[in-house]
C-alpha cells in the first residue's frame, strides 16, 4: 500500500478506538488551544499544549508535532500522548493541521506548508515565552517525511528532528545551516511505509527507508564513526516485538544519528495508541517513542 493512501484507515482506527467521532476527538484531548493564522491566502489551524508548570517567566522549549496524511493535530496528540511528556518536562507542544489532512511535501498543491509552519512558530513565539534555541520537530508517516524536509528547508529554526515510519526522498535538497541531530523509529513489518523504503513513487523519486534515512542524515552531518547496533531489553513479552538501537557517531558538533528498529513492528507509534492490528500491525510497548524523542531533543540546542 502506498504511504499516501493508507491514512484514511488510520483516521478511522483512531476515531473508532478512542473517541467515537472526529467532532468529539478534539474534546477528548485535554489541554489543547486552537489558533488560526493566514499564510499565502489560506487560513491555517494549529493546536497548542502548554505545560501545567508554565508561568511565562522562563522561556520553554517548543516541539512541533506533525501528523500523518489524512489526519489532524488533535489525533496526533492522542496517538503520541506527547502532552504528558510536555507536562513532565516543561515543554510547549504544537500540532499543526494540514489542509484536507495532506502535507504538501512535493510542491504539487498551491499552499506552502513550510511557510505555514515557519509562520506558526513565529506566532507562538509572540504568544508564549519560547527558547528560540530549543525548537524541535517530530512527525509520523507523511508527517515524518514533512519533518525531515523541514529539517532541510528550515534547518536554522530547528535544533533537532525525529521521524517515525516516514522519510523524505533520497534526492531531496538539504542545505543545512548547522549539523542536525536525527532520530528515527521504524517497524520491520510496516506494510504502509516499507522499512526498506519505496522506489518509483512521486515521479520516480525514492522515499527512503529507515537505514537509508539514518545513513543519509549521517552523510549530511559528516559523521565518520561506523554504525553500532545494540539489542534492547524485551520488557513486554506480550507485544510481539523486539527492538534494536543503531547509532552513528563521530558527527560534526559531537551529535549522533539514532535509529530504533522495531522487529515485527507495524506502521505504529511505539508506546502510543494501539491501532487496529489487522490494518497497521503491532505497536511496541517495550519502548516509548515520545519519551525517547524528548530525551534525545533535550541534549541539543541550535
Amino acid at each position: 500500500m502506498k504511504p499516501r493512501r493508507f491514512m484514511a484507515l488510520l483516521l478511522v482506527s483512531i476515531v473508532c478506538l478512542s473517541f467515537g467521532s472526529l467532532r468529539t476527538a478534539h474534546a477528548a484531548v485535554p489541554g489543547l488551544t486552537d489558533y488560526t493564522i493566514t499564510v499565502g491566502g489560506y487560513q491555517r489551524i494549529y493546536h497548542v499544549h502548554v505545560p501545567t508548570s508554565y508561568t511565562g517567566a522562563t522561556a520553554l522549549p517548543l516541539v512541533v508535532a506533525v501528523h500523518a496524511s489524512r489526519d489532524n493535530g488533535p489525533n496526533m496528540a492522542a496517538l503520541t500522548h506527547f502532552n504528558d511528556v510536555a507536562d513532565s518536562n516543561g515543554v510547549i507542544a504544537t500540532y499543526p493541521d494540514a489542509i484536507n489532512g495532506v502535507w504538501n511535501t512535493d510542491g504539487s498543491a498551491p499552499q506552502d506548508d513550510f511557510a505555514f509552519i515557519a509562520a506558526m512558530i513565529q506566532q507562538i513565539r509572540s504568544t508564549y515565552a519560547i527558547n528560540s534555541h530549543r525548537v524541535y520537530a517530530m512527525g509520523f508517516s507523511e508527517g515524518g517525511e514533512m519533518t525531515e524536509e523541514l529539517g532541510c528547508t528550515h534547518s536554522s529554526q530547528f535544533a533537532a528532528i525525529a521521524s517515525v515510519s516516514g522519510h523524505m526522498p533520497s534526492t531531496y535538497a538539504c542545505p543545512l545551516a548547522h549539523p542536525m541531530p536525527y532520530l528515527t523509529f521504524h517497524g520491520t513489518a510496516d506494510t504502509m511505509w516499507s522499512y526498506a523504503g519505496w522506489a518509483g513513487l512521486r515521479g520516480g523519486q525514492h522515499l527512503m527507508g529507515a537505514v537509508d534515512a539514518e545513513n543519509k542524515w549521517a552523510s549530511l552531518d559528516s559523521c565518520t564513526a561506523p554504525a553500532t547496533t545494540t539489542n534492547l531489553p524485551n520488557t513486554v513479552l506480550t507485544d510481539g516485538t523486539t527492538e534494536q538501537l543503531r547509532v552513528i557517531g563521530g558527527c560534526r558538533g559531537g551529535l549522533q544519528m539514532q535509529l530504533y528498529t522495531i522487529n515485527n513492528g507495524g506502521h505504529t507509534w511505539p508506546g502510543g495508541l494501539q491501532l487496529l492490528v489487522s490494518a497497521f500491525g503491532l505497536t511496541s510497548q517495550d519502548i516509548d517513542a515520545s519519551s525517547l524523542i524528548w530525551q534525545f531533543f533535550a541534549q541539543y540546542q541550535s
